[in-house]
């Protein structure tokens, strides 16, 4: 009886039509916003099933592609003191999905690829490592980087189209407009928000940072050893 054919032995079959790094590039080039299963097949010139073989679903697909776009990211030095690295962390985030549109839709679902559990470890490991506790260090991560998932997220849905063919940003301006018979505090409360919706979001979100870094100062980072009989600084 013959034997069977040694599987090791076998030739190397079919190549795969397309490779985790074209649909990274697809998925990239598609652009977040518009993702779909056949948007990146076609993109890609083959069937859905065929990219079905490669990625079970479109979750799978913006994990992927946001794990590429986090780790070949240019971070802030982690041996920056903690304020700057955190404000300069933030803002890199930011900018990074100002760059990337709808990729922040993504992220607000629970979208947590292993580059960006990386990046927010080496985040808090530099906190705990300039005296912050495990605890405070995770916390202080936590807020600065929710602002800037939370700022982007809300900037994309204001500069989303309405059916009146303008923006929610628009509309909300037109909300905050002064009235006959607004007193001085309601007319200057008005005025600053029209002022927060109009100018640029980097702007706004800078300002909200600035004050997150100030409560964390306050209330979570090591304070320098006092000399003897010296007085503790206010916050």
């Amino acid at each position: 009886m013959a034997e069977p054919p040694d599987p090791a032995r076998r030739g190397p079959g079919r190549p795969p039509k397309i490779s985790r790094d074209d649909i990274v590039a697809a998925v990239v080039a598609e652009g977040f916003a518009r993702i779909t299963v056949p948007a990146v097949a076609a993109r890609l010139g083959v069937t859905t099933v065929t990219l079905y073989r490669h990625v079970p679903d479109r979750a799978h697909m913006l994990e992927l592609a946001w794990d590429h776009i986090v780790s070949t990211a240019t971070w802030p030095d982690t041996a920056l003191p903690w304020a700057e690295l955190l404000r300069d962390s933030a803002i890199a985030m930011w900018r990074l999905l100002e760059q990337h549109n709808g990729a922040v839709t993504a992220l607000s679902t629970g979208l947590v690829p292993p580059a960006m559990v990386q990046m927010i470890d080496d985040l808090a490991v530099a906190l705990v490592e300039q005296g912050f506790t495990a605890h405070d260090a995770v916390l202080a991560v936590d807020l600065v980087l929710d602002l800037a998932v939370d700022h982007r997220l809300g900037v994309e849905r204001l500069d989303g189209p309405t059916r009146e063919d303008s923006t929610i940003r628009d509309g909300l301006s037109a909300v905050w407009a002064p009235s006959t018979g607004d007193g001085d505090a309601r007319r200057d409360v008005k005025r600053e928000m029209r002022n927060a919706i109009a100018e640029p979001p980097i702007t706004w979100f800078n300002r909200k940072l600035t004050l997150a870094l100030a409560g964390i100062r306050c209330d979570l980072a090591p304070r320098p050893r006092l000399r003897p009989g010296s007085c503790p600084s206010s916050c």
